[in-house]
């Protein structure tokens, strides 16, 4: 089975190209030099929630409400909230290939320690594309979609 190997390089063209093609027959895995970014990143969000600093999209509302501390033991609503805000889209959905595509781009850059996800999730998401697990996404989403948000959600 061939394999692809996420470290701290981009992925080039011909590997996307590669993965493309071979999505279905092939294992991704981490590299452990990324470990440290990844759970200092994580830690730092951590580090902030337990300071009861406000930072955004950690503990504040979105957009006009984005002034707004969000108590923290409604922080899990926030987030859950976020993204059911944001889950919509129309027309076919994007092929298998397509899917797993786009979550092997979303973990590539997750890798890099500036988001504050846990090593945990980036696992998850890698297994997924692994075992033929993928979400159904839309190939149009709506207006007011953020970026990636929608397509993930």
């Amino acid at each position: 089975m061939p394999k692809l190997l996420i470290d701290n390089q981009p992925l080039s063209y011909e590997e996307l190209q590669e993965f493309y093609k071979h999505f279905d027959d092939m294992a991704v895995s981490l590299d452990d030099e990324l470990f440290d970014a990844i759970n200092a990143s994580a830690e730092e969000v951590n580090r902030v929630l337990a300071a009861d600093k406000v930072v955004y999209g950690i503990n504040t509302g979105f957009g006009m409400l984005a002034s707004k501390k969000i108590p923290s033991e409604d922080l899990r609503t926030l987030q859950k909230s976020l993204v059911l805000s944001h889950a919509t889209g129309v027309a076919d959905e994007l092929s298998h290939a397509e899917v797993a595509l786009v979550i092997l781009l979303k973990v590539q850059s997750l890798t890099r320690g500036y988001s504050g996800i846990r090593l945990l999730v980036i696992e998850r998401l890698i297994a997924f594309i692994n075992h033929g697990i993928y979400p159904c996404i839309p190939s149009k989403g709506s207006v007011g979609a953020s970026g990636d948000l929608a397509p993930l959600a």
